[in-house]
């Protein structure tokens, strides 16, 4: 092999091995991926911002992600000043347009399994504490969300 095919051979190489490493260090790629809004807020409970309140907003009409690995609601948990930002495929990047419920609880491990803290009233998606509409490319802030954590659950 003369050192001109050799030198071409060796560039080819490089190429091709800095396009695989490229495309493994963005991670899993997900096909398809439907458009989504941002929304935000802050739960704010028995006037204290709350940390770790788990936020679901589960669909009340079609919406157009339908692969299985999403579930059946989308969800946040609020960090160490109460805010929170939903997510679809990675944290904090928004949601599917549609109508939802959305549902918080606030959980306790214990031996004998998880507490809701918020007493699950917050948590009944037939009877949803907050109903919203995500518009299509659209940022919905809900603002502060005010909860009672009843007395016998403080912790």
């Amino acid at each position: 092999m003369n050192s001109r095919a050799f030198f071409l051979s060796l560039v080819c190489c490089c190429l091709v091995f800095s396009q695989v490493s490229c495309s493994r260090s963005k991670g899993k790629v997900i096909k398809d991926k439907v458009p989504l809004s941002q929304v935000t807020g802050t739960v704010i409970i028995n006037s204290e911002p709350a940390q770790n309140v788990m936020i679901d907003c589960v669909p009340l009409t079609p919406i157009a992600e339908k692969r299985p690995q999403f579930g059946t609601s989308f969800r946040a948990v609020t960090a160490h000043d109460g805010t929170f930002s939903m997510s679809t495929y990675a944290r904090g990047d928004g949601i599917p347009y549609g109508q939802y419920a959305v549902l918080f609880r606030r959980l306790e491990q214990k031996p004998s399994g998880e507490k809701d803290l918020l007493g699950g009233q917050y948590s009944d998606v037939m009877k949803p504490f907050m109903k919203i509409k995500v518009e299509e490319g659209e940022e919905l802030d809900l603002g502060d969300i005010e909860l009672k954590q009843p007395a016998n659950t403080e912790k």
